[in-house]
């Protein structure tokens, strides 16, 4: 899970509490993922070979983070095509085309529950970087 180690729920300064850890948590997974955005964003004046290969090299960090993250548990394939997503879309790709191939690399690569190997990462980067070329 991106949200982890709440406190207790109880009392009303409790479930302050719990809210205001959950928040700050979620505050440092976006701030995280904008950091690997911002060191894979493709330059104002990159042709589209440059922005694909970006775009695959970007995969890795990603995918490490999120399985990090989330200790490839339960939800950690949803937090992936989510992070990939965004990220696809951070490079100038539509929403809808960077949903379809999120969800397309991430169903075809990567199994539930388990953290992916290098192969399963590399051919998702590939997969990515030969979209569109």
């Amino acid at each position: 899970m991106i949200i982890r180690d709440l406190p207790p729920s109880g009392d009303l300064e409790q479930q302050a509490q719990r809210y205001t850890s959950a928040l700050l948590q979620w505050r440092a997974w976006l701030e995280e993922l904008a950091a690997v955005f911002a060191q894979f964003a493709p330059g104002p004046d990159a042709d589209a070979e440059e922005t694909r290969r970006l775009r695959e090299r970007a995969v890795a960090p990603l995918v490490t983070f999120v399985v990090e993250r989330t200790g490839a548990g339960e939800l950690w394939r949803a937090a992936c095509v989510d992070a990939l997503m965004w990220y696809l879309e951070s490079t100038g790709m539509s929403p809808l085309e960077a949903e379809d191939l999120a969800d397309e690399v991430v169903d075809s690569q990567f199994e539930s529950w388990i953290a992916p190997d290098a192969e399963a990462v590399g051919r998702a980067g590939q997969a990515i970087g030969e979209h569109g070329a």
